[in-house]
């Protein structure tokens, strides 16, 4: 039987991956506990926005009777984003996975409504358990339908002490990252040292590391020292650092919320708005939409101002609502436009200057004048490429530059 749940926790503590990681050790699973992020933009989400999904061989009235009871316990219900939700099905055939492979390519990508999720629920024949909205059976669902065709692999370990301040030996991560990466990922920000797998905030979780396999992030988990007492660990086979929720679109189709990769021309040169944000104007010759790079992804947007009129570009991340603006991720710059400058001749020792509007240049000391300048062709400070916020930017579900280029080198067997 598959067993699905999401929305149990809430943004100052609980976490729907301990609740999971009790019931596997409870009930017993087949394979690997699923850890499914879905899509990062919407507005409802209570932190990571991940479901969680298992096959288990216990009796399903048994296995049933325990998942509602502890659900019932360990949900935080007094958050008013907290909406849980738990999907049974017993005998999932090879349409149905179908059905539920494509659901969740939606729920991942775009807005889903909780009766959208029903439809597909009585469509499969799942059994589904609503608590308040219950809006956490849209992510149950997905989360049994996640197909997988590229994953990862997180261990999370869990402490017995819910407090605020995680304490580990920082010294013991940065080996860790040395001797591991980039077979994990997203340990420690390169630019500023800080730590990155212990996340903020009351929930059990102590830290969790990312990889490519489940021997990469044990092995991590092995190197690392925490300083605070560890109650458990978890092994979660995932969609994080895979890209799952981008699909190419065309602007003109862009609806609130979506995930999306477009490809086009920047129209209007970056600008920075307040707060330090930096915004540029883009267009596929379907529409136009402002490009975001917020202040808080540093060398990134120092690396958007460097765009200029022209540049082709292929741009990722997801759309806002109001006003409809694309949050980038990263960007891959395709082709970048020659940029001329002019270039005033020197005469009598210094460059000559404007002999006024339209009248050319003169040099201030000899009064000899010429029609124009030359333009010089400036040298780009951008290159053509990837580029992308830094890690401690970056969303669980956004594929870091390096796993890309390993991907690639093994696809084309560079070793």
């Amino acid at each position: 039987m598959w067993v699905g749940l999401d929305d149990t926790d809430a943004v100052n503590g609980m976490c729907t991956t301990y609740l999971a990681s009790l019931l596997a050790e409870k009930l017993g699973v087949k394979g690997y506990v699923r850890l499914i992020r879905l899509n990062p933009n919407i507005p409802y989400k209570t932190r990571g926005n991940g479901a969680l999904a298992f096959e288990t061989d216990a009796d399903p009235k048994e296995a049933k009777e325990t998942v509602l009871r502890y659900v019932k316990e360990y949900s935080r219900f007094t958050s008013k984003k907290t909406n849980p939700g738990v999907v049974f099905i017993e005998n999932l055939t090879p349409k149905n996975k179908k059905i539920l492979a494509e659901f969740y390519r939606r729920a991942v990508s775009e807005l889903v409504s909780i009766e959208d999720a029903e439809k597909i629920a009585h469509s499969v024949g799942a059994e589904v358990h609503k608590f308040k909205n219950g809006r956490g059976i849209i992510g149950a669902l997905a989360a049994i339908g996640a197909d997988l065709p590229d994953k990862t692999y997180e261990i999370i370990a869990y402490r017995k002490e819910k407090k605020k301040e995680k304490r580990i030996d920082h010294e013991s991560v940065l080996r860790m990252d040395k001797v591991t990466y980039p077979e994990t990922f997203n340990n420690v920000d390169p630019a500023t040292g800080r730590i990155l797998i212990t996340p903020h905030g009351l929930d059990p979780v102590f830290c969790g590391i990312r990889g490519n396999t489940p021997e990469i992030v044990e092995k991590a988990w092995r190197m690392i020292k925490p300083l605070d007492e560890i109650e458990r660990t978890q092994l979660f086979i995932s969609n994080q650092g895979t890209d799952a929720h981008l699909r190419e679109r065309k602007i003109a189709d862009l609806k609130p919320y979506d995930c999306a990769i477009l490809e086009g021309t920047v129209i209007a040169p970056p600008k920075t708005i307040a707060g330090g944000h930096v915004l540029f104007a883009f267009s596929d010759g379907t529409g136009t939409i402002d490009c975001a790079a917020y202040k808080p992804t540093a060398e990134f947007r120092n690396d958007i101002k460097k765009l200029v009129f022209g540049d082709r570009l292929r741009a990722y991340g997801g759309i806002s609502k109001h006003p409809k603006t694309l949050n980038l991720e990263k960007i891959e710059v395709l082709e970048l436009q020659k940029v001329f400058l002019k270039d005033p001749p020197i005469c009598c020792g210094k460059k000559m200057s404007s002999a006024g509007k339209g009248k050319g240049l003169k040099c201030k000391k000899c009064s000899k004048k010429i029609r124009d300048a030359a333009e010089k062709e400036m040298e780009r400070l951008i290159r053509p490429g990837f580029y992308e916020v830094p890690q401690g930017a970056k969303r669980h579900l956004s594929m870091p530059l390096i796993r890309m280029k390993c991907r690639a080198d093994k696809n084309t067997g560079i070793e």
